[in-house]
């Protein structure tokens, strides 16, 4: 009797124990999430858009079918969210494709470029694209240098197109080359051995190993095309309304009833994505990209064919598309003229001086990073007691609940977490705070973290901490003693995620944010209301240590191949 009662006492320690792991990140999640969208369902159905649940209304719903307006800004959504779906497609997989079938240090190298747009913030890479296309940008210009006309690039669909693809771009190609490392030679090779042509050995062996990839990859991507604000916001053209932007606008306006309902019905259509990419695609489609493991081709020789040429072509625009807004930022800041022009008129450091004397750059600098320093502690302390709380379930269930509300708000479009955390936190009295704006934050990053820590903890070896157990550890000193030294770059990989993420992310911090803006709420404004030279200082000074430090790497690759 006496060790059933110690047993039963046993599980419920060990119960409490695990609920102390979530709950942190269970107030975090109900807070800043479940009741947001809890908020947003009350409005969807409500007459008024008030968050009250006095009586079922489906009006706005049936607007969306009805209204003309309503159905044109779901047309043209669906439209750009196509469009610049099948242009990533068409560019991703021969830029995947011969990049996994390059030696170790160039599949490196080139990763490496793939990856630098995620360090530099959209607002910068998006004010670049502004500079590239406009009137006195690099294209024009240099058409006018043979008597050719300008034309029309800017604040258009074929903005707004070139700035979607730059952005999924790095998105598709990670998730190929993953894929792509890991298709079993030996097949490939026994196709060649029994006289199948090349293009058999593609279509019937290569091809079906990488499809579902492929196609979850994506449905990934139309679901993140679905849900772009700052994009078409910028590039685009008055007639480039789309479900985010009409979302914001009636918000403006205080039309909560109708915004509210496009924003769930956006949900929808964005977790059904996400189901179907990890039904087509598995759980994989979500882990952490492996670098380090060897391609099929990289233990064949790269034969020079026309499929090559082709890849190789298709690399060369990606590496264009993704670079060159990187590169062009930094000498426009060093024009003389007050108009942002390529090539720059002059050479001056006056806007730089004006940046770092600034209030407004100043105060807007030090928010950003208040924030993100924050953002990165709470967050990665929250994804790494959800991982732990996952590891340590017994059952798959609930390994399997705790990932999915983890994960959680990657799936909701960031404009529809954007307005419902706007409403809750008015509530709450957090609007223009520097905590309001952490826990936001917080939310969009803990999947990420997650993901990381979760990772790294499923190569933990569990007997090393069994082991101080019986030497008298408590769990909370095992754990912190013997598990976590063993996942320290898992750690800091997790802080520096975070931080990046906060410091780029300006949807959310639009609607938290008043006179105290963050550095990218700042820039947006400007990018809005008119650009002077100084927001080119800026992307400099947030684009140049980027750049540094690919280049870098690079050389110490060239080094290590020499």
């Amino acid at each position: 009797m006496t060790s059933a009662v110690a047993v039963g006492g046993g599980r419920v320690a060990m119960r409490a124990r695990r609920l102390a792991l979530v709950a942190p990140a269970g107030v975090l999640f109900g807070l800043m999430l479940f009741w947001p969208l809890y908020s947003i369902l009350l409005r969807s159905l409500n007459q008024r858009g008030r968050a009250v649940f006095d009586s079922i209304y489906w009006g706005n719903y049936l607007a969306i079918a009805k209204d003309d307006l309503l159905r044109q800004v779901v047309l043209e959504s669906l439209m750009l969210a196509i469009a610049a779906t099948a242009i990533t497609v068409m560019l991703a997989f021969p830029t995947a494709y011969i990049i996994s079938r390059l030696s170790r240090q160039m599949s490196s190298l080139m990763m490496v470029v793939i990856v630098m747009p995620f360090w530099v913030s959209i607002i910068v890479r998006l004010f670049a694209f502004t500079t590239i296309l406009g009137q006195q940008g690099i294209i024009n210009t240099g058409l006018a240098a043979f008597d050719l006309g300008p034309l029309p690039l800017l604040y258009n669909t074929f903005a707004t197109i070139t700035g979607m693809v730059a952005y999924l771009l790095p998105y598709l190609i990670l998730i190929l080359v993953s894929a792509m490392r890991a298709i079993d030679v030996s097949l490939l090779t026994a196709a060649r051995t029994m006289g199948a042509a090349e293009r058999r050995v593609f279509l019937d062996v290569y091809f079906p190993q990488i499809r579902p990839t492929l196609l979850s990859g994506t449905v990934l991507v139309f679901v993140l095309a679905l849900g772009f604000f700052l994009t078409p916001a910028i590039l685009g053209g008055p007639h480039n309304l789309t479900i985010p932007i009409f979302i914001q606008q009636q918000i403006q306006i205080y039309q909560w009833g109708k915004a509210a309902a496009m924003g769930v019905v956006l949900l929808l259509v964005s977790t059904l994505g996400y189901l179907i990419a990890l039904r087509v695609g598995g759980k994989g489609i979500l882990a952490p990209v492996q670098s380090g493991t060897r391609g099929a081709a990289a233990d064949e020789p790269l034969r020079l064919t026309g499929t090559t040429l082709i890849c190789a072509a298709a690399l060369g625009a990606v590496m264009i598309i993704l670079i060159l807004p990187l590169l062009i930022v930094i000498p426009t800041a060093f024009t003389e003229t007050t108009q942002i022009r390529f090539p720059p008129v002059g050479f001056t450091w006056k806007w730089f001086a004006e940046v770092v004397t600034s209030d407004t750059w100043v105060e807007a600098f030090l928010k950003s990073v208040r924030v993100g320093l924050a953002t990165a502690v709470l967050s990665t302390l929250s994804g790494l007691a959800l991982a732990r709380a996952g590891a340590r379930m017994g059952s798959g269930f609930w390994q399997g609940v705790i990932q999915v509300i983890a994960i959680a708000p990657l799936i909701v479009p960031v404009i529809l977490l954007a307005i419902g955390i706007f409403d809750v936190q008015g509530r709450l009295g957090l609007i223009g705070t520097d905590a309001g704006l952490v826990l936001a934050h917080a939310v969009l990053c803990v999947p990420l973290t997650f993901l990381v820590l979760a990772n790294a903890l499923s190569f933990v070896d569990i007997s090393m901490e069994q082991a101080s157990w019986t030497m008298g550890a408590g769990n909370i000193r095992a754990f912190w003693s013997i598990v976590v030294p063993n996942i320290i770059p898992a750690v800091i990989g997790s802080l520096i995620i975070s931080f990046v993420t906060s410091w780029d992310e300006a949807v959310i911090a639009m609607f938290q944010t008043s006179f105290d803006k963050t550095l990218p709420v700042t820039i947006y404004s400007l990018l809005r209301s008119g650009i002077t030279p100084a927001v080119s200082a800026v992307a400099a000074i947030v684009t140049a240590p980027v750049l540094v430090g690919a280049l870098i790497y690079g050389v110490r690759s060239a080094r290590k191949a020499g």
